[in-house]
């Protein structure tokens, strides 16, 4: 999803403790004055149910002891069915499940809150027995893409990596596929390699107002210079990459002690834990090295092995020109059928540098493939369009040269377009399912989808209608195409808000912070809404999976 405003993003709580450099690595993450662990998820549903429901009696979101007896003994049951492989009998404990969520709800036993969290899992036991969508499916690409492959930052050789493999998918389903290239603007390219370990690549970010290197960068020792006061270098220092912890001076100041001693580049690694990489100023100060930034804990990690030895880096600070994105369009045409109606699924392959992409948008985009998994055996009068569009994080510059590329009667004949983005948060705050418009109004997405969640008895409170752009259903928007974007977030804060994950553009956006129950819900609910729309039955088909191949 494309950034926007911090405020926007987290909740007072969330961006005060970054200000005071609280550390909010792991699962625990503070959201007002409570904290929310990430949504269990061991393989068992049941015991992860339970697992959550005690989590929301010490929380105080289920009122009492009585409250979660009662929601115990019905998980007991269920799981005792499931064990026995009584298929029925666990669906019809589920249904009672959801009634007595219910009633507990109107009677004020359990928080809006738990009341959501618990549903998801509910229907995530459900869907995966009644319906064709299987999450187990999106998980296994969520993690080629976002761990085998890794951050796909619009225009690198890991973008196109991920696009090939989501075409070698796709095309293996039976769809026409096409790899669009779009150009982008600029990029830097960053590189920190350690050459003494490996080669083990450390996520680096540029120091504005420092020179950049020429050729494969420069290589060179670290020196450990404290915190870059004068008294901190030797002559040792000369010829090495000076490694500085921040705070103490400024970041000026210490890239003009480390020019002093002869350094030839400057790591300055943060004293604070926090999910993402540090910002500093140099202020006036004009080095004539390179100065980048890293994370505490690798900044420490260098200093631990400086204690044993030398350690040898390259660092490599390059700008790229003539770059270029790339989109990934699997269409299904029907037969003998002229100027058919087209019915769009998008999402973007690219993430942010150094982020994981896991949530953003892995998710949205293994959903996706896993619904063209199932659409693969359409055989109506309708087309299907499956789009994964780079450099969404860029200002949606994928979609914008798609959809600019089509004929004015393609965009005439494009019904909907159903925008899949960080489909599956675990972080227990986001609970629920929001169905973003641009102007925030009621369209042809929005309505299906609603009429869609009441046919599968998935409560409507999951799946607000809310004013969102910040993804590629804006460029389809502006063509007049009715368009949604699809993400979990946290209702209410700010007033009239929503805030997304604390992962989000992060080094913490891993595989390990998405929820395969929350896959699963937007699944099944957006299958079966494009399902209704086409006239498109199907049965469950959930152990067919493309092979996951090695993209060349």
């Amino acid at each position: 999803m494309k950034r926007f405003g911090l405020k926007k993003v987290f909740s007072i709580a969330i961006i005060i403790a970054f200000l005071l450099g609280t550390n909010l690595m792991g699962d625990a993450t503070a959201a007002g004055n409570r904290i929310f662990n990430d949504m269990p998820h061991t393989g068992n549903v049941f015991a992860d149910m339970e697992k959550q429901i005690d989590y929301f009696k010490e929380d105080g979101d289920i009122r009492d002891d009585i409250t979660v007896r009662s929601l115990k003994m019905h998980l007991s049951g269920v799981n005792l069915f499931q064990k026995q492989g009584q298929t029925d009998k666990v669906l019809k404990q589920m249904e009672s499940f959801k009634r007595l969520l219910d009633n507990q709800k109107s009677n004020g036993a359990i928080s809006g809150i738990a009341f959501d969290v618990l549903n998801t899992y509910t229907q995530y036991a459900i869907g995966k027995i009644n319906g064709p969508f299987n999450s187990d499916n999106v998980m296994q690409h969520i993690k080629h893409l976002s761990v085998d492959i890794g951050p796909r930052e619009a225009g690198s050789a890991a973008e196109r990596a991920g696009a090939e493999y989501i075409e070698s998918v796709l095309k293996s389903y039976g769809y026409e596929t096409t790899i669009e290239e779009a150009p982008r603007s600029n990029r830097t390219e960053l590189l920190l390699k350690v050459l003494s370990d490996n080669n083990k690549i450390i996520p680096l970010k540029a120091v504005s107002n420092a020179p950049q290197t020429t050729g494969d960068g420069i290589t060179g020792n670290l020196y450990s210079a404290g915190t870059g006061q004068p008294g901190d270098f030797t002559s040792a220092a000369s010829g090495k990459i000076a490694l500085i912890q921040n705070g103490g001076i400024t970041a000026g100041d210490k890239a003009k002690n480390a020019m002093a001693a002869g350094a030839i580049g400057v790591l300055i690694y943060d004293n604070q834990d926090r999910f993402t990489l540090p910002t500093v100023s140099l202020g006036t100060v004009r080095p004539n090295i390179p100065v980048g930034t890293i994370t505490k804990k690798d900044g420490e990690a260098f200093v631990s092995q400086l204690s044993k030895g030398n350690v040898q880096v390259q660092l490599s600070i390059k700008t790229l020109t003539n770059q270029k994105t790339v989109n990934v369009i699997a269409v299904k045409k029907p037969k003998g059928v002229e100027n058919p109606e087209i019915y769009y699924v998008g999402s973007h392959l690219d993430s942010v540098p150094f982020a994981p992409g896991a949530n953003d948008n892995a998710s949205g985009t293994s959903t996706l493939m896993e619904l063209a998994r199932i659409f693969k055996d359409y055989n109506g009068d309708k087309e299907l369009r499956f789009a994964a569009f780079g450099g969404e994080e860029l200002g949606f510059v994928g979609s914008k040269y798609h959809i600019g590329n089509l004929s004015q009667d393609e965009v005439k004949r494009t019904k909907v377009q159903f925008q899949m983005d960080m489909t599956g948060t675990a972080w227990v705050p986001a609970s629920q399912l929001f169905i973003n418009t641009v102007d925030g109004k009621t369209n042809l997405v929005t309505q299906s989808t609603h009429q869609a969640a009441e046919k599968l008895d998935i409560n409507k409170n999951l799946l607000p209608v809310h004013m969102l752009s910040r993804s590629d259903h804006v460029p389809f928007h502006e063509k007049g195409v009715p368009s949604a974007l699809f993400i979990w977030m946290e209702p209410g804060t700010p007033p009239g808000g929503a805030n997304i994950e604390p992962y989000y553009h992060s080094l913490e956006d891993k595989i390990e912070h998405v929820s395969p129950e929350r896959i699963q819900l937007t699944g099944d609910v957006v299958f079966k809404a494009i399902s209704d729309l086409i006239g498109f039955q199907k049965n469950s088909s959930k152990n067919e999976v493309a092979p996951l191949k090695k993209a060349s």
